[in-house]
């Protein structure tokens, strides 16, 4: 005889009054969002010091689509937004979130190559040095968000 399983109780939803599925819920992971954080404030350090060495004309310059030394805005609000849903409890987001996070952070390190980020010849021996330890704290989010999406992927709920 084979075992029966037994199937999943359902529970009336607050909202609607239908059945509906239990959230799975994981313990949180506060790395990824960590990480994301340390890399918004290198950003907006890249963008003050772009600006102190004359590589952009203003702070919004620098944290726009030419900036060298930080993410642009509208990417960074998105990573710390992504970076949020994956250190959060629940599964699902997290889950799309750290994959999400796994997946474009390298993107942004092979960006640089293309744009011309990483061969500007007004770059100064600082903006080089600050450029590697950038592109390193990117490096490292994607891994933290890797690690965090297959610590999930283990906790199948």
């Amino acid at each position: 005889m084979s075992a029966r399983t037994v199937p999943e109780p359902r529970l009336p939803s607050a909202t609607s009054g239908r059945c509906a599925t239990p959230t799975t819920v994981t313990p949180p992971d506060h790395r990824v969002f960590a990480g994301v954080v340390a890399l918004a404030v290198l950003s907006v350090g890249g963008a003050v010091i772009s600006v102190a060495g004359g590589l952009s004309s203003s702070i919004w310059e620098a944290m726009g689509p030419t900036g060298r030394l930080s993410i642009p805005i509208p990417m960074m609000l998105a990573q710390l937004a992504a970076g949020w849903l994956a250190a959060g409890s629940r599964r699902r987001p997290a889950l799309v979130a750290s994959a999400l996070l796994a997946l474009v952070e390298p993107i942004c390190i092979v960006s640089g190559f293309y744009d011309g980020g990483y061969s500007d010849p007004a770059r100064s021996p600082l903006h080089v040095a600050y450029q590697l330890l950038f592109v390193a704290a990117i490096a490292v989010v994607g891994v933290l968000a890797a690690v965090r999406f297959c610590s999930l992927l283990r906790r199948r709920g």
